[in-house]
C-alpha cells in the first residue's frame, strides 16, 4: 500500500464518518471529510468542486466513496491529483442507476415536494432491506440519518436525480466493490471488480474487513 498517499473517502447520503469506522482504524491516512453546506439548487459537479478545494491534500491521493459519496468522488477527480478512485457500493454514472431512479430523474423536483419524513423512512426501509447489517450497525446508521440535516438531504436527492452522470474522470483508474444483494444500487447494473456474497448496500459496516482488503489492494496499483 502507498502509505504516503492520502485516501479521501466520502460517506453516503445522510451518513457520516462512522460508516468508515473500521476502515479508518486500519488505514491511518484515510480522511473522511465533513459535508459542506450546498448552495441553493447547486449541481453535484459544483458542490464536488468546492468540496475538493476545501479538502485538497496538495499531493497525489486516492479518492472514493460509498454510494452517494462515490458519485461526488468521481466529480472531484478533475479537481485533484488523483492516483485512483475507489467506489464502495456505488456506480460510475447515472446510466447505472436502477430503473426506479431513472424514472424519478424525469421529475427531479419530486425531491422538493416529498415530505422529509417520507424520504427518511424510504431510505431506512431500503437500507434495512439490503440485508447483512447487525442490529448495532443498523441502529448506528439510522441514528446518523436521523441526525442529518433535512435541507442537505433534499438538496442531495435533487442533485443526484439531476446528475448528468458522466464525470470527466480521464484515464484515472476506477475500482468498485459491491454487495451481491444490494437492492439500492444493484450490482447487475454496473461492473464491480469485487462482489461480496450475501452483502447488501452498507458494506463498509456489514463487511468491514472485505472493504479494508479491497481498499488496500487497490492502493498498491
Amino acid at each position: 500500500m502507498n502509505s504516503d498517499a492520502p485516501l479521501i473517502m466520502l460517506s453516503g447520503m445522510g451518513a457520516d464518518a462512522r460508516v468508515f469506522e473500521k476502515q479508518r482504524e486500519a488505514i491511518p491516512q484515510m480522511i473522511v471529510p465533513e459535508w459542506i453546506n450546498p448552495h441553493p439548487r447547486e449541481s453535484l459537479a459544483s458542490y464536488a468542486a468546492r468540496l475538493a478545494d476545501k479538502n485538497n491534500p496538495g499531493k497525489p491521493c486516492y479518492i472514493g466513496g460509498a454510494s452517494f459519496g462515490g458519485f461526488l468522488a468521481l466529480e472531484m477527480i478533475q479537481q485533484l491529483d488523483v492516483i485512483g478512485s475507489l467506489l464502495v457500493g456505488s456506480v460510475r454514472s447515472s446510466s447505472e442507476f436502477p430503473r426506479g431512479f431513472q424514472s424519478l430523474r424525469k421529475i427531479s423536483r419530486v425531491a422538493d415536494v416529498l415530505p422529509f419524513e417520507v424520504v427518511t423512512m424510504l431510505s431506512k426501509l431500503l437500507l434495512i432491506s439490503s440485508g447483512s447489517l447487525s442490529d448495532s450497525h443498523l441502529t448506528d446508521l439510522i441514528s446518523q440519518m436521523s441526525e442529518s440535516d433535512a435541507s442537505f438531504l433534499r438538496w442531495a436527492c435533487r442533485a443526484v436525480l439531476e446528475w448528468d452522470g458522466e464525470a470527466n474522470t480521464g484515464d484515472t483508474a476506477i475500482y468498485q466493490i459491491h454487495g451481491e444483494k444490494d437492492f439500492v444500487l444493484p450490482p447487475k447494473n454496473t461492473k464491480p471488480d469485487a462482489i461480496i456474497a450475501n452483502a447488501g448496500h452498507a458494506i463498509s459496516m456489514s463487511h468491514p474487513d472485505d472493504v479494508i482488503q479491497f481498499l488496500k489492494s487497490r492502493m498498491t496499483h
